[in-house]
């Protein structure tokens, strides 16, 4: 069925903000997601193979009718038992494009009780009602290898204990810890062309530190497969680069990283703009900010991200939108140079 809109005034005001506020062009690709489930905190979203938005607000999953189009179809939910008990943490789209991995985060308003915190759910991409794969207490960002592999950070502690990533192999269920000792809570996880893996510190004890992005030698991460031994965070990685709060990590088509978050802890001061980092050097060499043009305004957003190689397309979601009454929005942004 088609997601009806239960405020159209407010949709409308949204439409016609965002008009005057980026040349049209730009405004017609941005993409208003469902609200979210009454006891969630968050719509989030991917892409799928086709470049359409795929939605899950933390019940239900919506997939965009067309690129760019407005008009979103449900297309199926979580079992009954979990409405409104999920973050959501992600959808995760696999790279074959043919499953959807959900990730309920802690729990969303059922939170601290154990049988929420941490469920994880499998859906084809036709839809249907999920299946629960397991409980992954405090799971946060994720990255697929392939699509029997999801890797993903494992924290939820605001930096005062040690997290993790962990490998969940999806045709077995079982799960083996890959990179241990992180000061605090990861952030972004993605893999880059190669095969290596980058990891965000999202949180640390040592507030100094938040920001970081590690990168862990593809090698070094089947080793520590085949061994059953973690990677060390500080010792077993390169230092790439420290920005925002590496809270989501994107990789675009031409080997550039982009880096989301936000420096939740006033460090810095650095909120309000995605970063764009030189594959190469780690060097910052682009900051934007798609909501309003000015990345320097200081502007309270923590961007949650994700890129579709179809119209070499970044797609990112204030994830503060949950103080607002507007609906959320997907602002997109064409990140290849124009040949």
């Amino acid at each position: 069925m088609t997601n009806q809109r239960t405020n159209p005034i407010r949709a409308l005001v949204m439409i016609l903000a965002l008009f005057f506020t980026w040349p049209a062009v730009l405004a017609a690709e941005n993409v208003i997601l469902p609200p979210p489930e009454p006891g969630s905190f968050f719509t989030v979203f991917d892409y799928s193979r086709d470049g359409r938005v795929v939605a899950f607000d933390g019940f239900t999953v919506f997939i965009q009718q067309a690129v760019n189009m407005p008009e979103f179809t449900a297309i199926g939910t979580l079992p009954e038992t979990f409405r409104g008990g999920t973050d959501p943490a992600f959808v995760e789209v696999s790279p074959d494009g043919n499953t959807l991995i959900l990730g309920g985060g802690a729990g969303g308003f059922q939170f601290p009780d154990p049988a929420f915190n941490g469920a994880m759910f499998s859906m084809p991409i036709e839809g249907g009602t999920a299946t629960m794969i397991g409980l992954f207490p405090f799971h946060i960002q994720p990255a697929f290898r392939n699509p029997g592999e999801l890797f993903f950070g494992q924290g939820e502690t605001f930096g005062f204990f040690v997290g993790s990533v962990e490998l969940l192999d999806l045709k077995t269920g079982t799960k083996q810890s890959v990179v241990g000792n992180i000061p605090g809570d990861p952030g972004g996880v993605t893999f880059n062309a190669r095969g290596d893996l980058f990891v965000g510190l999202g949180s640390a004890s040592d507030l100094t530190r938040i920001g970081e992005i590690r990168r862990f030698d593809k090698h070094d991460i089947n080793y520590a497969i085949s061994t059953g031994v973690p990677l060390d965070f500080d010792n077993d990685s390169t230092l790439i680069a420290q920005v925002l709060n590496a809270g989501d990590l994107e990789f675009g088509s031409t080997g550039n990283l982009f880096v989301g978050g936000g420096d939740l802890f006033g460090i810095t001061g650095s909120f309000g703009f995605i970063a764009e980092i030189d594959r190469n050097t780690g060097r910052i060499i682009n900051r934007f900010d798609p909501i309003d043009g000015d990345p320097d305004d200081g502007d309270f957003v923590f961007f949650g991200l994700s890129f579709t190689s179809v119209q070499c397309q970044l797609g990112a979601v204030d994830l503060f939108s949950f103080f607002s009454p507007a609906d959320p929005v997907v602002f997109q942004r064409k990140v290849c140079p124009q040949s």
